[in-house]
């Protein structure tokens, strides 16, 4: 097994528990963590397609790095918004 093999199988490890986490209600579609662990992820498993290319499964995680970072901006806007929104904010 290669380093990009573990790598990739990190990611693999990262969306489990952003979605374990999520079903069996220990992180929140809005919580840093799962946003970060759906992030973390096909970052990890595209750099492993380098190395093993498969357009199908690039294409997916580019897509999915795509969302998740669509996700992330959007919960700091959230996050800004809520803070400008205080009294002496």
């Amino acid at each position: 097994m290669t380093t990009a093999d573990l790598i990739g199988i990190f990611g693999v490890v990262c969306y489990q528990i952003a979605y374990g986490g999520m079903q069996l209600g220990f992180l929140q579609r809005e919580d840093r963590s799962y946003l970060i662990l759906n992030l973390f992820g096909p970052c990890c498993l595209l750099y492993s397609l380098f190395f093993h290319f498969n357009l199908a499964a690039a294409v997916s995680q580019a897509l999915w790095v795509v969302w998740s970072c669509l996700g992330v901006a959007k919960m700091e806007l959230a996050r800004r918004q809520a803070q400008s929104s205080l009294p002496g904010g």
